[in-house]
């Protein structure tokens, strides 16, 4: 099994998917701000900002995983917020990169997390992975993200990068948010609610990094389950799968322009991708339908 380095590890998709990873037989430690050996999962210090990481971090790691980032949707997005969102990407991986080319040992593999936002506002179009960036800053922080991989790629580690869907689990994410308004008998949809949303279980998307390291796949991948669902469709489906009766409401797009302001692209951009090239690689979904998927998560 293999020894297996996660930058991120801690957060929303890093916790689960270090706990599947050490289930599984794997040997997973963390990359912190702060050292703490003594954690679930030994964490070894970082600083970003000074661009150091300790020595020992990268040391005989088989897999190297970047999962970090500012939250995209956490706060408005300020001038200084959308820096800092760059920059928390764009940094982490060159400081991994930096610790990678100066290591002893180098990984096998190097695995760094992407988004869908990616292709941007496409409609009804299906997004594919060898199709081009969209426009808007979704779409400008993955492209610095991914570029920021190529000192890995040019000193010949193979690697692989992940464009993640919409992560439905209701301990957090969009799905915890979605939630809320089912207290109250309600259930929300945004804008028209004809945008598509390409969402993925907790689960899958866990998994889907577990068989890339199994079968040491490189390439870009879309992480998202073959079936993705209108916003509308998904507000109706969400209260039958949680067992409640809900009334569906629309929430005006200007009114989340008004409140979010170019955040509110998030909930409004319609970005509809394919899992043909994953499924092509022999993975098979456990949740591949937007109801049977949420009534797992919310049984």
């Amino acid at each position: 099994m293999s020894n297996i380095l996660i930058a991120g590890g801690t957060g929303f998709i890093g916790i689960h998917l270090s706990r599947l990873l050490r289930d599984t037989g794997h040997e997973v430690r963390h990359v912190s701000r702060r050292a703490n050996r003594q954690a679930e999962f030994p964490a070894y210090g970082w600083d970003i900002n000074s661009m150091t990481i300790e020595r020992d971090a990268i040391a005989n790691a088989d897999v190297v995983i970047n999962l970090a980032g500012a939250g995209i949707a956490d706060k408005r997005w300020t001038k200084n917020r959308k820096q800092t969102i760059i920059d928390s990407r764009v940094k982490t991986t060159s400081l991994l990169a930096k610790a990678i080319q100066e290591g002893v040992t180098r990984p096998k593999l190097y695995i760094n997390s992407s988004a869908v936002g990616y292709y941007g506002n496409q409609g009804d179009k299906v997004c594919q992975e060898n199709d081009p960036p969209g426009e808007g800053f979704l779409s400008e922080s993955c492209l610095a993200w991914e570029q920021s991989v190529a000192p890995i790629q040019q000193i010949g580690i193979p690697t692989a990068i992940v464009r993640t869907g919409i992560v439905l689990h209701p301990q957090g994410g969009a799905l915890q948010k979605m939630l809320l308004p089912l207290k109250f008998w309600n259930s929300t949809y945004f804008g028209s609610g004809q945008q598509w949303y390409s969402w993925i279980h907790m689960q899958d998307i866990c998994r889907i990094y577990a068989y890339l390291i199994e079968h040491q796949l490189s390439g870009t991948f879309n992480a998202v389950a073959p079936n993705p669902a209108q916003n509308k469709t998904l507000a109706k489906t969400l209260p039958r799968a949680a067992g409640k009766r809900a009334l569906v409401t629309p929430a005006p797009a200007f009114a989340l322009r008004l409140v979010f302001g170019e955040m509110a692209d998030t909930i409004l951009d319609s970005t509809r991708c394919s899992a043909e090239k994953i499924q092509a690689a022999e993975f098979n979904f456990q949740f591949p339908e937007l109801e049977e998927a949420l009534r797992d998560l919310l049984r």
